[in-house]
Parts: C-alpha cells; structure tokens; sequence
C-alpha cells in the first residue's frame, strides 16, 4: 500500500485547522507511529502506537474523546485504512469548550426594568416582530416583499401603526417604501 497519497491528505487536514489538529498513521503490523503531523501529542514517527491491535478487528471507523496529556479535550476519528494502518484525526476542541462558557456567560439575560421601557413602542415592535418570525419560521434578513406585507398587516391588526411615526418606522425597518406601507394602511382600514 502507498501512504503517499493519504499523507498527503493528512499533511493537507492539518494545514486546514492549524494548529487545532494532529494526524497519525499507525502501522499496525510493527505497532509504531508510521507518520505524524501536528503538535497536539508531542509525539514522533517510530514512537509505540501503543494500541491494543486485537481491539481493532471489525473496525472501520470509529469517533471518540480523548484528553490529552496537558488536560486539552480532544475529539478523534480513527479509521482502518486496508488492514495495515489506522489513520487517527485528533483535533483540540477545548478552545469550543472555552468558547461555549463565554457564549453562556455573554448570552444570560435578565428581564430589563420595565419602568425604563413602558413607553418604548419600538422596543413592543421589535419584541412583536421576532415572535411573528418565529411563529411563521421566517428569518428578518430573508422576508420576501409578500412576507413584508403579511408581517405589516398583523402589525396593523395589532395596532401598531397608531403611534406616532409608526408607519416611517416601520418602513424603514422592513425596507420598504413609504409610499407602499401608506398604500397597504389606505387598504386595511377600507376594509
């Protein structure tokens, strides 16, 4: 079998995810370390593979963690490739643990202090909004001119075109013209 094509697959996954990733090559004849790349492990081609080889039978792939020796969650795939080698892709996820705590932290919300936000129509509007999106499985940014309209009239059903500057408002915010909420207004309240 040539490794040559795999390692230069291998070389090529961890020059993607640098310096996340480390890839190795076992040779599970002679247990040992064929080929490495990346600095996850501080370990070397001719190190022992250190693998229970009688484990591995029926194996074709297999995904898994793993915790390094400096206490780094690692996430590995270990795939059989013909019946000589396993091919092992370790990738550090800590820094996604990491990641995942400050998303947390950055992401708690308390309730805002009603009395600083009683006369905030744009604040209802917004609130209003997001739970009609939601409700419709709509996303803001992807409304279609008919999503627009639908949207304004259950803003109007609701009342929300009676503050002031409401219509400019809303215009804006869902991008379309004045002209063309001051149409959709005229056409609701003759109904």
């Amino acid at each position: 079998m040539n490794l040559s094509n795999y390692i230069r697959i291998c070389d090529a996954i961890v020059q993607l995810i640098e310096p996340l990733a480390e890839v190795v090559i076992h040779d599970l004849d002679k247990n040992i370390i064929k080929y490495i790349n990346g600095n996850l492990s501080k370990r070397k081609t001719g190190d022992a593979s250190l693998l229970d080889i009688t484990s591995l039978n029926n194996i074709e792939k297999i995904v898994y963690p793993k915790v390094n020796f400096d206490g780094r969650l690692v996430k590995s795939i270990s795939v059989l490739l013909e019946e000589k080698y396993l091919l092992c892709i370790n990738c550090d996820v800590s820094i996604f643990n990491k990641m995942q705590e400050i998303s947390n932290v950055l992401l708690q919300m308390g309730n805002p202090p009603e009395s600083l936000f009683t006369n905030d129509w744009q604040e209802k509007l917004h609130v209003t909004i997001h739970s009609y999106l939601e409700n419709h499985h709509l996303l803001f940014d992807q409304l279609s001119f008919s999503d627009k309209k639908k949207l304004s009239k259950h803003l109007f059903d609701l009342g929300a075109f009676q503050e002031k500057n409401a219509a400019d408002y809303i215009a804006k915010i869902l991008q379309l013209g004045r002209a063309t909420i001051f149409k959709y207004l005229k056409e609701w309240r003759n109904q």
